[in-house]
């Protein structure tokens, strides 16, 4: 009975002791309260996520150039520099290239005779030297407009000639991909006029996810970036390219952090252009149901805002009650940004909670002694 009497004293000094610490209880993240609470005029801007709420651009994005490369010009059909010319004459009658070193002669009957000569590389200043023909300028000429020319300047060398000219493109007429990319080299560009997104399929395509490469166009002095999935069959930004345009691939991981009372306390990749709202708290896992508070979701970003006539970086808070129905939609249209910080707060039933287990952990030496002691 005396020991009895002796215990209730130390219960309620115990209870005391661990009320007095309940305030500093250990926790991953703070209360709604707390949060809201612990804020002093001027340090953020909280705003609630409503369905009409729309959702700033965050300060600390990423910054890529503007894109202003338009469709190269041309055919890619045309001679430049570098480019192999292939002749073939076909005549009929007494055959003008018959001494010629280095030609190979088929005969096609008794009077005709097609010759194939050996393949002629376009100089830098584009002007090409043939049997019979002389000097000609082809850079900038097509195959058949060479074709035509040097027919009209043998015609009156051969009884009858035909001339053929093929192009074999060089490495002045391709473009140049580097970075992640699976087979980095030259494209060769041809007729048929490669698209941006022809030339990294023909490449290998990226070694990256589409989300996570950025595409940096040159051409010339100018140049542009864009995310790779930003960049569609049927957009504008799928430019032709032109001859020596460069193609440069680079990973860059778009990510949020998930922190608090979440299924998952993460990193969450970004698998497209946009990520929501309520996509990034699926992959998060959602709130934990006995720790979390459902109406203290909290996305952390920096934004810029005009002050006094002064851009500034402005911390900014918004919060999502998810007990509310409107929620839900709010969260399908609030765009998520890179490198915001989610955090979804603790509930105030879990500290009573840490409150109640901390109580039972002091306690239980205290009965067990007592009911070892008893007579």
């Amino acid at each position: 009975m005396i020991a009895r009497r002796r215990l209730a004293p130390a219960m309620l000094a115990l209870a005391l002791l661990a009320l007095s610490g309940c305030a500093t209880l250990p926790t991953a993240a703070p209360t709604s309260r707390q949060l809201i609470g612990g804020l002093k005029p001027g340090d953020a801007e909280v705003i609630e996520i409503v369905p009409g709420t729309l959702s700033g651009k965050a300060a600390l994005q990423a910054p890529l150039l503007p894109w202003v490369i338009e469709d190269g010009q041309g055919a890619n059909d045309r001679f430049v520099a570098g480019d192999g010319l292939t002749v073939t004459a076909y005549e009929i009658g007494y055959p003008l290239f018959g001494s010629i070193a280095g030609s190979e002669a088929t005969s096609d009957g008794p009077n005709a005779t097609t010759r194939g000569f050996p393949v002629i590389i376009v100089p830098e200043n584009g002007m090409i030297e043939f049997p019979y023909a002389g000097k000609i300028q082809v850079a900038g000429l097509s195959p058949d407009e060479v074709s035509r020319q040097l027919e009209a300047l043998l015609r009156s060398k051969s009884r009858f000639i035909q001339i053929l000219v093929t192009a074999q493109p060089g490495p002045g007429r391709a473009v140049l991909l580097s970075g992640d990319v699976a087979r980095p080299g030259r494209v060769a560009l041809s007729p048929a006029r490669e698209r941006l997104l022809d030339a990294v399929a023909l490449a290998g395509g990226p070694t990256a996810r589409r989300a996570d490469t950025i595409v940096r166009l040159t051409r010339g002095s100018a140049a542009g970036e864009l995310r790779l999935d930003e960049i569609s069959a049927d957009e504008r930004q799928n430019v032709v390219l032109a001859p020596g345009d460069r193609v440069e691939l680079a990973r860059n991981t778009r990510t949020l952090t998930v922190l608090g009372a979440a299924q998952k306390v993460t990193e969450v990749p970004f698998d497209s252009v946009s990520l929501m709202l309520s996509e990034a708290l699926a992959r998060a896992g959602g709130p934990l149901d006995d720790k979390a508070d459902a109406r203290g979701v909290f996305i952390f970003r920096y934004e810029m805002r005009l002050r006094g006539g002064e851009t500034v970086l402005q911390p900014v808070i918004y919060r999502l009650n998810l007990l509310d129905p409107a929620s839900y939609f709010a969260a399908q249209r609030f765009q998520m940004r890179e490198k915001d910080v989610m955090l979804i707060a603790n509930a105030q039933s879990n500290q009573i909670s840490k409150f109640v287990q901390m109580i039972n952990q002091l306690a239980t030496p205290v009965l067990t002694v007592d009911l070892l002691t008893r007579p």
